[in-house]
């Protein structure tokens, strides 16, 4: 018999495929085995989501060093983790705004009006594509912050937040609907705070990453704030640019009632 995914031939005994590691099929598709197979890749403690998970927590630096040194079977890849997290990311912004009708734009400028923060909210249906456009910016920074130490490139520091990013998306998940669903708490306020733990994090692993001081990290953290306030600027121009055009926003919006 001969390997479905690789077509490398096999001994009718094999379990595995030697040469790509892809499980031996022999049963047809049933509801059992499909349930049996989901459930040993989502909620096996062993499997490398949960486990990525946990160590990006307790050793993320082994986690980023491992994908970055060649060994790629211990933690999920970058792209993976990452690509969870905004999906995650995704069904959380639903959920906060469809279920638990939270104003996600409320409170955003000072002088705007109801009519503003309610069409600047489609901001939020590209929040998914939004996030794989900043990844490469937040690796420029991190990068240009950590240059003097000639220790990863930036594609190095692509995969590195990657999982930081994948991270901080899932544990925003876990955080905010639990917390928006038994409280009556402003988005805006709890954005602010979270994205200070968020950087605080993130330095946190490169911290790990570098072997750096704790005024070593204080300095970069605060100039990398700096970077995302300019950052986020623009994006406000980007979408405020992208309402116009699209007719979510007018310049009868702004106008004082």
């Amino acid at each position: 018999m001969n390997c479905a995914n690789c077509e490398a031939s096999l001994r009718s005994d094999f379990g595995y495929c030697p040469t790509c590691g892809a499980k031996v099929v022999r049963t047809r598709l049933t509801l059992k085995n499909v349930w049996e197979d989901v459930s040993f890749q989502l909620f096996n403690l062993d499997n490398t989501l949960l486990k990525t998970f946990r160590h990006m927590f307790s050793q993320p630096q082994n986690v980023i060093n491992s994908y970055i040194t060649g060994i790629r079977k211990r933690y999920m890849n970058p792209i993976s983790y990452f690509a969870i997290g905004v999906t995650l990311s995704g069904i959380m912004f639903y959920i906060l705004r469809n279920v638990y009708e939270v104003s996600l734009t409320e409170n955003s400028f000072s002088d705007a009006n109801t009519q503003v923060e309610a069409n600047m909210d489609f901001v939020f249906d590209y929040q998914g594509i939004l996030s794989y456009f900043i990844i490469p910016f937040y690796a420029l920074f991190t990068w240009l912050l950590f240059m003097d130490k000639k220790q990863l490139n930036y594609t190095e520091h692509l995969v590195a937040n990657a999982y930081i990013f994948g991270q901080i998306s899932m544990l925003q998940l876990i955080i905010s609907l639990p917390l928006f669903g038994l409280f009556d708490i402003r988005y805006d306020v709890f954005n602010w705070f979270f994205l200070i733990a968020s950087v605080i994090y993130q330095f946190f692993v490169f911290k790990k990453l570098f072997h750096l001081g704790i005024s070593g990290t204080i300095l970069r953290g605060l100039a990398y704030l700096i970077m995302i306030f300019i950052l986020m600027i623009g994006i406000g121009i980007l979408f405020a640019i992208i309402g116009f055009m699209t007719g979510r926003l007018n310049l009868e919006d702004f106008a004082p009632k």
